[in-house]
């Protein structure tokens, strides 16, 4: 395991969990390496000389914009490659490994949340249908959603699910701010929450969607736009979200 992020701790926890031996976790820091191999029986480093030369797989949790200059550090070390990121394509690979793929979770995860995978969709790739099916095989031993896709419609999904939950989670965080600005218990909006993810799970998001917005309700959003004066970027958010589910209404 290369990383010992939240990614890296959830794949490592479910792969140990399944009975897979996890041989060695590589991370920048000893504190993060030395957890994780804690937790899962392993042995952990910072020192690259110490990953092993050879495994079944090596898979890669780091932030896309290192992938690569990760892959490069362990070029010499020979099993099959995998890294997990959902926009980064698995060419990556292709001029220092001759086995490669992806095993991206859709799913969002922190390290102090348990996250069951046995649900969770598991998006595969390999560079060969043989390389492929290892993959796919290692994937189902931790859920039962495995889907092979290509790259392209991988970086789609990986979109789609910043709008739903990256996105979501940060309009969430602005609410709260704006009730905590004024003292307000932002344990108000809970009950909320809860229904609005309950509803549109069963009715679909067009269905469940409520709102000034939707209504063309213009007296009451002028009067929240008035409330955002102080906060002009958010001001221009809730103009710019408004429009678009008026845009949507009319659809």
């Amino acid at each position: 395991m290369i990383g010992a992020g939240n990614v890296a701790t959830h794949i490592s926890r479910h792969l140990h969990f399944a009975g897979h031996s996890i041989t060695c976790v590589h991370s920048r820091t000893h504190e993060c390496s030395a957890r994780l191999a804690e937790e899962v029986g392993s042995v952990g480093t910072v020192v690259p000389e110490e990953v092993p030369p050879t495994a079944d797989f090596f898979i890669i949790c780091v932030p896309d914009r290192v992938i690569l200059s990760v892959v490069r550090k362990f070029q010499d070390r020979k099993g099959i490659w995998l890294h997990t990121a959902g926009a980064c394509s698995m060419e990556v690979f292709e001029d220092f490994q001759p086995q490669f793929g992806v095993l991206y979770p859709l799913q969002t995860m922190s390290k102090q949340r348990v996250v069951s995978l046995e649900d969770t969709p598991l998006l595969v790739e390999g560079s060969s249908p043989e390389i492929a099916e290892a993959i796919k095989m290692l994937a189902s031993t931790i859920s039962r959603n495995v889907y092979e896709m290509n790259s392209a419609s991988r970086q789609v999904i990986h979109m789609a699910a910043v709008f739903a939950n990256n996105f979501s989670n940060h309009m969430v965080h602005l609410a709260q701010q704006i009730l905590e600005e004024e003292k307000i218990d932002a344990k108000l909006l809970d009950p909320l929450l809860k229904e609005t993810y309950e509803k549109f799970g069963e009715m679909g998001a067009a269905a469940a969607q409520t709102g000034p917005a939707l209504r063309d309700d213009q007296e009451t959003m002028q009067k929240h736009l008035e409330l955002l004066k102080k906060h002009p970027e958010w001001e221009k958010l809730y103009t710019f979200i408004s429009q678009d589910i008026g845009r949507s209404r009319n659809e």
